[in-house]
Parts: C-alpha cells; structure tokens; sequence
C-alpha cells in the first residue's frame, strides 16, 4: 500500500507540473520559506521550501539541519480594487531542532487576503484554522493572536 501512495503523490506532482506556469517568487516569514506561486487554470498553488543549517560549536546535532515543505492551494473569491481575496488549504511539513518527534506536519484551512502594492508586488496573510497533525493532533481555535507582521508573505509576480 505504501508503494501505491508514493505513485499517486508522484503521478499527482507531475501532472501538477505539467499544467502549472510559474507566476511569481516571494518568501514566507511566518514559515521561514522562499516561495512560488504556480498558476493551475484559474487558481494558484503556492509552493515553499526552507532550510537552515548551522555547523556552530556548542550546538546539538539534532539541531545543526532544519527544514520544512509547504503548500497552498488557493481558490480566489473576490476582487475589490487592489485587494484580492483567496480560499486556501494546505499543509507543512517540518524537520524539527530536537532529538526525539522532531517531524511535524500540519493542515491548514482558511483565507489569505492579498493587497497588491505595486503593479507587480504582492502583500497577504493567511488566518484560519490550523490543525497540527504530528507528533501530536491538536484541534483548537484559540491561543495565539494573528501577527500581519510576522505572517506576512511577500511575492513579485511575473
């Protein structure tokens, strides 16, 4: 079974690839992440990558590599002016600095709006509900306050 997951994934990812234009770069903070924004008919898909690694002495192997995959889909729903608003749905996938459970992935559901700067910059956060699924499943709405500084993402589109 396992076997026949890795070839859904793969045959998926290529057919993705392979309808997909790139649109535009930008980097994530919250995440960490340089991104791509894919175009995928009359949405997008947003794509990161992020990675850290720290030969410093003193510090703990577990902690010396660090990175996380994500992506978004985003389905948009409304256009007013400069300010686009998107439905998104994803996930991250995380090698964490620790020992011991230190693979975290998570699910995301909710909305980014989207302010375009210039002609060609773009500004968004995302909020809405975000469900860690390993190492442990959380299910929780409150907690943590919506920073748009620290969520902010930044693209230059094509």
């Amino acid at each position: 079974m396992n076997k026949i997951s890795k070839i859904i994934a793969l045959m998926f990812g290529m057919a993705l690839a392979a309808n997909a234009q790139l649109k535009g770069l930008g980097y994530d903070t919250d995440l960490k992440e340089v991104t791509g924004r894919l175009l995928v008919g009359p949405n997008f898909v947003d794509l990161g990558a992020g990675i850290k690694f720290d030969n410093t002495d003193g510090i703990a192997s577990d902690a010396k590599f660090q990175m996380s995959l994500s992506g978004f889909f985003l389905g948009h729903l409304h256009d007013f002016g400069p300010v686009d608003t998107y439905f998104t749905a994803g996930g991250v996938f995380a090698k964490l600095p620790q020992a011991s459970k230190n693979i975290a992935i998570s699910a995301f559901v909710g909305f980014q709006p989207e302010v375009t700067l210039l002609d060609h910059i773009v500004l968004s956060t995302r909020f809405g509900l975000d469900i860690p699924l390993m190492p442990y499943f959380i299910l929780q709405t409150a907690g943590a306050g919506i920073s748009i500084v620290n969520g902010a993402n930044f693209k230059i589109l094509f």
